[in-house]
């Protein structure tokens, strides 16, 4: 039996794909996110509280699933070596409109502090490990409070790194 190693591809030290954060915002997070907001607001009573029995077996399901999906992308702009904003000659969302950024320029807000850019992919997955746990436990109050968090991690995110210049003076 003869060996040949030389012809095979060493995985350990490939390069992986650089995270592309339009396409995995709008393809993936975006309506992964939308279908957690979405169950979340459909457990509402009418008096703006948390009912458990509003929701289904899929409703739990959904939430759960959702919250995984969210997650693995989380994580993955937490771990990738690079990260980049869109595709050459990929406009982002809100481009070309009054207070709205280039690819370019957001690239350069996540470039100027990766660590802070991680520390948000972070926030995001554990807002995502708190659907799947509220989903596991069919725990309302968690997924109500879970739907919160989720707002304020992506609107943190968006505002810093996405459109500083509509930041609210502190």
């Amino acid at each position: 039996m003869t060996l040949i190693s030389g012809c095979q591809k060493d995985n350990a030290n490939s390069d992986p794909q650089p995270v592309v954060l339009q396409s995995m915002m709008k393809n993936v997070v975006a309506p992964q996110a939308q279908i957690l907001w979405d169950v979340s607001n459909r457990a509402l009573n009418d008096a703006g509280e948390p009912q458990a029995s509003k929701l289904t077996a899929d409703d739990w399901a959904k939430l759960s699933a959702a919250g995984q999906k969210v997650k693995a992308q989380a994580d993955a702009i937490v771990s990738a070596s690079k990260i980049t904003v869109s595709k050459p000659g990929q406009k982002i969302q809100d481009e070309g409109i009054t207070g709205g950024s280039t690819a370019a320029q957001v690239q350069g807000f996540i470039d100027a502090d990766r660590t802070s850019f991680a520390d948000m992919a972070k926030a995001l997955s554990v807002s995502a490990d708190q659907f799947i746990t509220a989903a596991h436990d069919k725990d309302v109050v968690k997924m109500n409070q879970a739907s919160g968090d989720l707002d304020q991690v992506c609107e943190s995110c968006h505002v810093r790194y996405w459109y500083p210049q509509q930041a609210k003076p502190k």
